[in-house]
């Protein structure tokens, strides 16, 4: 998986939840030099109307006035101004113009708002963002409307250990170099045992033979579901960032027994998915 990131892609519907989660993109963009492409995509259910062109041409120009408004709005606030900004503007649906791999520009990164009570699951399995974090083949960073720092101190990457992980934790290192980010490789186990000693043991010792970066600390916690664990770290720590690896299989499914204290359905950090090469395992 490259690191390099040269082009951000940024859908809009103009929402305040896409405009909070703006500044998350232009901050990366701002760390790597990248070019932030911001996206609005009109969808057409009046493809047969008498006055389908002329409607077009309407929403068409409400659309770049937005944009004028947004890009008037990044200048005056300063500290993202000298960030290269381009406005696309493209009919359809959105999920497939956001997954369009024949842009003008070939997107490394997408970052995406994601809208209303969000956490986890709700990005996983209930959003407009879920399609595109499921689909996508680059990495996709999703932002919940109470997010709110755009440097991301303490980032939580998650593993089972699959072929993967390791190219993708490489990845996450050079996203943490730019921010001077700590990073917590994080397991969770129904058990603990033998087996799963040997695995936490053994992925620690190849992540340190192969990664030279210092500040990643490694955890194993017995949980009943993934998501009960990640959330208890996001209690302990200040987490600004959790890394998932999505492989073709979905992603799991929630324990079928109700859990006393499912946290993750509030979690409010921003989650960055990314592509998994292994196609035998998932989570």
């Amino acid at each position: 998986m490259d690191a390099t990131i040269d082009h951000i892609l940024f859908p809009t519907d103009f929402s305040d939840n896409a405009r909070h989660a703006l500044p998350f993109a232009l901050k990366i963009a701002k760390r790597t030099g990248a070019t932030v492409h911001i996206l609005h995509t009109i969808e057409e259910p009046y493809d047969f109307a008498p006055m389908a062109e002329e409607i077009k041409k309407g929403v068409t120009g409400k659309v770049r006035k937005l944009f004028e408004e947004l890009i008037l709005e990044i200048e005056e606030e300063g500290s993202h101004a000298d960030v290269p900004v381009e406005t696309h503007i493209q009919t359809g649906r959105a999920i497939n113009a956001i997954l369009e791999t024949n842009q003008p520009f070939k997107a490394d990164l997408i970052v995406m708002g994601t809208r209303g009570r969000t956490g986890l699951k709700k990005i996983l399995f209930g959003s407009t963002t879920a399609e595109v974090v499921q689909q996508s083949a680059i990495p996709v960073l999703a932002i919940p409307e109470n997010a709110r720092s755009t440097d991301f101190k303490q980032i939580i990457f998650t593993t089972d250990y699959n072929d993967g992980d390791l190219e993708a934790l490489q990845y996450v290192v050079e996203l943490a170099k730019r921010f001077k980010s700590k990073i917590k490789v994080f397991h969770t186990t129904l058990e603990s045992n033998l087996k799963t000693e040997c695995m936490f043991h053994g992925f620690r010792g190849l992540v340190k033979e192969s990664i030279s970066y210092e500040p990643i600390d490694f955890e194993e916690e017995k949980s009943i579901t993934f998501f009960e664990g990640v959330a208890n770290q996001i209690e302990r720590y200040p987490v600004s960032l959790v890394v998932m690896i999505r492989y073709d299989k979905p992603f799991p499914l929630i324990g079928q027994k109700k859990q006393s204290r499912d946290m993750s359905y509030y979690i409010q950090a921003p989650l960055l998915v990314l592509p998994g090469n292994d196609k035998s395992t998932t989570f």
